[in-house]
């Protein structure tokens, strides 16, 4: 079977390994020059990390491992502890702090050769027979048994199969970067989150002495304010006046002394504004011989720290059900259907996370916190379980 995947960021690049590893002739179109290996700092859970082993991606030296995720109040109370070196006990692989363009090139690195094309833009698709055909805007063609949209929450495969349809902006943007700073986190193996009831300052170690970091404000601006050539919510810019320095100084100057620290040792030109997108998870993604992957299918807001995982999930599935398929459209349906699920779970979560502030800071009556290991570790392991136990 040959799949013609649409975009060559994560989710591409991750399926196209999955998809090469089954067995089928693949080929990945890019609209960018070149590779998009930068990005931010994201997690890897324990589930993604297993599913990287087994696409055959290397580990040895990626970002760092993370043991524990502690959550405290701005004032620097705790509320929350989650032990996720016991996670990694029980499953076997660890949990992450990584830089985006890691994992991109851990990915390419695992690619057969010749399988990237760039400067390709996809302007239309077109099923026919039994196959699909992508139209470049270069006035070129590629012709597959299948088609795999992979280019983002504006794609292009999207529309062409549920219409022009937005993502729901969610009230909310991180205002984020990675630098080497200096602040005290107590362990280079831990992941602080402080929340106040309006927004939080979350930061975590990705490896070579980098932390990456977040501060997530409300965000008032519309969906029209993000460029047309923006394929993930990292690329937008938000409508953003004055100082963002001086803004998060304000918002966030009195806080615990580990985010007075960073903003201390910030600079105007670390810090970039990304919205937080939300996808409605369809009831079915695809249609004939094309589909959708990571965030072209269900894109969430970086608060739920899913969607690095959400793209392995989806390579690993569709690889699975496409591995002896003797019929490939039959297989995209059985991808989507073993993945739905798990989305809405993952949507219902983030919107469930839109309104956590509150609730958390009322754990601060506690003194001491609370364990949310068994919380995350549901989450973990029904993500690792669905895995083993769905695809057959």
């Amino acid at each position: 079977m040959k799949a013609v995947i649409i975009g060559a960021g994560v989710s591409g690049t991750l399926t196209a390994v999955g998809l090469a590893r089954a067995g089928h002739d693949v080929e990945i179109y890019e609209r960018a020059p070149q590779l998009r290996d930068g990005g931010n700092g994201v997690m890897v859970w324990h589930n993604g990390t297993g599913i990287m082993k087994d696409l055959g991606l290397r580990l040895d030296g990626l970002g760092q491992r993370i043991d524990a995720a502690d959550v405290w109040s701005y004032d620097g109370r705790p509320l929350m502890r989650t032990d996720m070196a016991e996670i990694a006990d029980e499953l076997g692989t660890p949990g992450l702090g990584v830089m985006r363009g890691q994992v991109m090139e851990r990915a390419v690195e695992a690619l057969p050769p010749g399988v990237l094309r760039f400067g390709r833009k996809c302007v239309r698709i077109e099923e026919v027979g039994s196959g699909v055909v992508a139209h470049f805007d270069d006035g070129t063609t590629a012709n597959g048994d299948v088609l795999v949209g992979a280019d983002g929450y504006r794609s292009v495969v999207r529309r062409h199969l549920v219409g022009d349809v937005l993502p729901r902006a969610m009230g909310l943007a991180s205002w984020h970067g990675t630098t080497q700073v200096p602040i005290r986190l107590g362990s280079e193996h831990v992941v602080p989150t402080y929340y106040g009831r309006v927004g939080l300052c979350t930061i975590h170690p990705v490896g070579q002495g980098l932390i990456h970091w977040a501060f997530e404000v409300p965000w008032t601006g519309a969906l029209r304010h993000i460029p047309a050539g923006a394929e993930t919510a990292d690329a937008a810019e938000g409508p953003v006046a004055g100082s963002r320095l001086a803004a998060l100084r304000k918002g966030f100057g009195d806080w615990a002394p580990p985010v007075r620290e960073l903003l201390d040792a910030l600079t105007e030109d670390d810090i970039a504004v990304a919205p937080h997108l939300l996808h409605r998870v369809a009831g079915q993604w695809g249609r004939g011989r094309v589909t959708l992957v990571g965030d072209a299918a269900h894109v969430v807001p970086p608060r739920i720290g899913m969607g690095v995982n959400q793209a392995l999930e989806d390579a690993w599935v569709l690889s699975r059900t496409t591995a002896a398929a003797d019929d490939p459209a039959l297989a995209l349906r059985r991808y989507e259907q073993i993945r739905r699920p798990r989305a809405k779970r993952i949507h219902s979560t983030a919107r469930m996370m839109q309104r956590a502030n509150p609730l958390l800071l009322a754990l601060r009556r506690t003194r001491k916190g609370v364990n949310g290991t068994r919380m995350l570790r549901a989450n973990i392991v029904r993500g690792s379980s669905f895995l083993n136990d769905d695809v057959r």
